[in-house]
């Protein structure tokens, strides 16, 4: 047996308290396991803690005393989410304050040069950041720095719709001394190389997220951009090409529905054969979802194991090209669900106003930058999770679960997101093991710097 991870030190204490009755014995609930060359990895998503059993040693699992002691074996009789509940109150207490703020999504304007049919800020006011506002977002920012490094995430609409809000804040921080770095949600259309240029030297630029709907004519005419005798697709890989010779990563998102999953195969090998051994270019698939929508009420059951079965498939290929992000897992309790209650990170609106999840660019704010309050009912509402439901009791992923009334996208948990879930685990978990043996470590996954949902 080798230990790839080890166990979170402060949850082993908090389990210590308990004493395990000597009688028949199973794997904790929350150990996941996968196979692997020469063995299987178990990985405890309560201690965080995986290791590596030849076929022998799982074989005989059950009695040993180590997978025992690290609470991978445990008593049949064990209630893990009493355990669970523990641990999460005494290592993540909530918290209904904002710390120093050190993440800011910023949206330049919420216009945009593409009208994809199923953009969730259909309807919603078009309007760009003033020349004015982005010089009092870039003071706020500096008042408000603490001296931190501070994380910013260019959003829109699509941000470089307004680039020179950009110039003016990454400017004015820059005279200001204030360290930084950025990252940017877009379509990718006008990121051509003399902007790239200017995006690493003056904005900081680190990472970029591109949304992509399928190959040439499929893209062309899903994104139905403004502008007339392009080839957009054409553009838009060109100057993924300019961002990643620049040394900027790129996050390729496929946005996939019934519709286009045969297509984003086929995209995923155009893809493959153009951007051959791009170590800074990663792709993943996001299931389309309408709006503020719980995707657990888009499609039938039916439409949902079909939708399952292509993700697997679109998924599996991404990996075989070499592309799948190559996270590994986690190696703490997760004290927030995203941004919005992370207490860390605002969105700045192009009218000043200030919010917590990009989501919501008409309402749902907790303040202004032209005042220092916030509003606290807004900030605790948005800490506040769903209510259990019955699968809880028993799923491998309740330590790392929080899901937030306000979230629509994921409020709801059903079948299939637990399945998506499962696979990104086991991911990880095959991730992790190749880290260890390349004695190399895993790309940072920081949920705060770039928006992927």
């Amino acid at each position: 047996m080798k230990v790839i991870s080890e166990a979170n030190t402060a949850v082993l204490k908090v389990l210590a308290k308990f004493n395990k009755k000597t009688e028949k014995s199973r794997l904790m609930h929350y150990v996941v396991e996968t196979p692997t060359e020469g063995g299987v990895l178990l990985y405890n998503l309560l201690t965080l803690e995986m290791v590596f059993l030849t076929d022998e040693e799982y074989r005989l699992r059950g009695d040993s005393d180590y997978l025992k002691k690290q609470w991978f074996i445990v008593p049949e009789s064990t209630n893990e989410k009493e355990l669970a509940d523990l641990v999460k109150m005494v290592i993540n207490p909530r918290q209904d304050n904002l710390n120093p703020i050190v993440g800011y999504t910023i949206f330049t304007t919420t216009d945009c040069n593409a009208r994809c049919f199923y953009c969730f800020e259909l309807g919603r006011t078009r309007i760009p950041m003033s020349e004015e506002t982005a010089y009092k977002v870039a003071k706020y920012i500096c008042e408000h720095s603490n001296g931190e490094k501070v994380r910013i995430s260019w959003f829109g609409g699509e941000p470089l719709f307004n680039v020179s809000a950009i110039d003016i804040i990454t400017s004015e921080l820059a005279k200001a001394g204030v360290e930084f770095k950025s990252s940017a949600v877009s379509n990718g259309y006008l990121f051509d190389e003399e902007t790239v240029k200017k995006a690493v030297s003056l904005w900081k630029l680190k990472r970029v997220q591109i949304s992509l709907d399928g190959t040439e004519d499929v893209y062309n005419k899903t994104k139905a951009y403004i502008y007339k005798n392009t080839n957009p697709y054409q553009i838009v890989l060109n100057n993924i090409g300019h961002l990643l010779d620049a040394g900027v990563s790129v996050q390729i998102r496929l946005n996939m529905d019934l519709y286009n999953a045969e297509e984003l195969m086929e995209l995923i090998k155009e893809l493959a054969e153009r951007f051959e051994g791009q170590k800074k270019l990663c792709i993943y698939a996001h299931y389309i979802f309408d709006g503020n929508i719980p995707m657990a009420e888009l499609r039938t059951e039916s439409e949902w194991q079909q939708r399952e079965e292509l993700m697997c498939k679109i998924e599996n290929l991404i990996e075989e090209k070499g592309f799948a992000f190559k996270s590994g897992i986690a190696k703490r309790l997760k004290r927030n669900h995203c941004m919005a209650d992370s207490g860390r990170s605002v969105t700045i609106l192009p009218d000043g106003n200030i919010g917590l999840c990009e989501h919501f660019s008409e309402n749902e704010f907790i303040g202004h930058i032209d005042r220092d309050s916030f509003d606290e009912s807004v900030i605790r509402s948005w800490k506040e999770t769903t209510e259990e439901i019955a699968e809880c009791a028993q799923c491998f992923y309740y330590p790392q679960c929080i899901h937030l009334k306000k979230c629509a996208n994921d409020r709801i948990c059903f079948a299939q997101s637990r399945n998506g879930t499962l696979r990104k685990v086991k991911r990880q978990m095959l991730n992790e093991y190749k880290h260890w043996i390349e004695k190399s470590d895993p790309e940072e996954n920081d949920d705060d710097f770039i928006v992927a949902e």
